[in-house]
């Protein structure tokens, strides 16, 4: 990671590395360009299967917390750097090409999303965002080779999924240019020359970037938070001038790009923090596409742990309490549909003002709450909608506005 990296040194109680990774070149030259930017008191080689027991032992997501607003700066509890050699999993769990299925969410959740295959290397993060699940480790695959072949192939086996999101668990910008991945996908998928790879980060490392031919085959889709929010919640990240600096650079390299307002925070004041956030991003380019997601998933009881109810704007508090019995369990918690929809209705009407020409749409809502909205999510168009990670969300299809009539 860099030496001028914007956020703190990755800080673990254990790192491991596998044996494999210093009998591969490529692999041992990340390792050595990644290992200054981790601090840690004990640092272990191991034999590749050892390794693999401490990530199984460790486990997957399901039971794991969040961050929460005291997790920032605590150690990792593992940071692995391993090779995917011939295993399938990045980390238990979590397979290098992993099924987001839209009907599984549809029924269990009752929220709007499209199946399609999220790519990934790494699964946990080195932020240590409040709200996220994975801030306790990171585990690294480091043979970046054998991972880019493995996506040409199976970009070319499914020609109807024109989309690929990269690394959903993790942040890959946090950890380049010395990982290299992005840089080799950018230039892989130019080389294809079909379909789009998607950048999905709160990152700013941009820079080794920025002169690479695209081919116009890659957009960069950045997470940026008001100031006050991202303060609070989102110390370990990059600030939001920063990520709006990489947007502004990679606009004017001629990626495509996009913006996730994710999580949305109804704090007192969010209309004009969001407000100056969409004037600030004007400034810097003019993204195709934004995507709205509420603070969710996180059922009310637990939101002190993630933020002080004491900030959040009062009629929004006073709605999560008086729904919070008929939200246990429910995916868009803490805030209820109403909530939600007037939320989005009035950060919609934000971004028209100030971003007439880019589109909006959301992220995992109910068909209630995109109903709700109507005309103010033009994305939702002809009887489909574009999202930012749909399989088939082009930024072809996002000028056309979704009138392929797909879902």
């Amino acid at each position: 990671m860099r030496q001028d990296l914007s956020v703190e040194p990755l800080r673990a109680e254990r790192v491991v590395i596998a044996r494999s990774v210093l009998a591969d070149p490529p692999s041992r030259a990340r390792l050595d360009a990644m290992l200054p930017r981790v601090e840690s008191g004990r640092i272990e080689v191991l034999d590749d299967d050892e390794v693999e027991g401490l990530l199984l032992d460790l486990g997957p997501r399901a039971g794991r917390p969040r961050g929460g607003l005291d997790g920032r700066g605590r150690q990792k509890e593992l940071v692995a750097f391993a090779r995917f050699g011939a295993a399938r999993e990045v980390f238990p769990g979590y397979s290098w090409r992993e099924v987001r299925n839209g009907r599984t969410q549809a029924q269990e959740h009752g929220v709007l999303c499209q199946t399609a295959i999220e790519v990934q290397s790494v699964v946990g993060c080195p932020f240590d965002c409040a709200y996220c699940p994975y801030t306790s480790f990171v585990c690294i695959r480091l043979d970046v080779e054998t991972f880019v072949d493995r996506v040409e192939a199976l970009v070319r086996s499914r020609p109807g999924q024109t989309l690929w999101k990269l690394n959903n668990r993790s942040d890959t910008l946090a950890l380049e240019p010395e990982y290299g991945l992005a840089a080799a996908l950018v230039q892989r998928f130019a080389r294809i020359g079909g379909p789009t790879l998607l950048l999905y980060s709160k990152g700013d490392s941009v820079e080794h970037l920025v002169d690479l031919d695209h081919a116009g085959r890659t957009a960069a889709s950045f997470t940026i938070t008001p100031e006050p929010i991202a303060d609070l919640l989102e110390q370990g990240a990059p600030s939001p001038a920063s990520r709006i600096d990489a947007l502004g650079a990679l606009h004017r390299a001629g990626y495509a790009t996009r913006v996730r307002f994710s999580p949305i925070v109804p704090i007192a004041g969010y209309r004009d923090a969001y407000a100056e956030l969409a004037r600030r991003i004007a400034r810097a380019g003019s993204p195709e596409l934004f995507t709205f997601w509420t603070l969710s998933m996180i059922e009310l009881a637990e939101l002190p742990r993630i933020m002080p109810l004491g900030l959040l704007d009062s009629r929004a508090l006073a709605e999560a309490r008086a729904a919070e019995d008929q939200l246990a369990g429910d995916k868009g918690a803490p805030f209820p549909e109403p909530t939600r929809a007037r939320i989005y209705g009035e950060v919609s009407e934000i971004v028209r003002t100030h971003l007439p020409r880019s589109r909006v749409s959301l992220c995992l809502e109910s068909p209630d709450v995109w109903d709700a909205l109507g005309a103010a999510l033009p994305a939702r168009e002809a009887g489909g909608f574009v999202c930012n990670c749909g399989p088939r969300a082009t930024p072809q299809l996002i000028r056309l506005g979704g009138r392929a009539g797909w879902r």
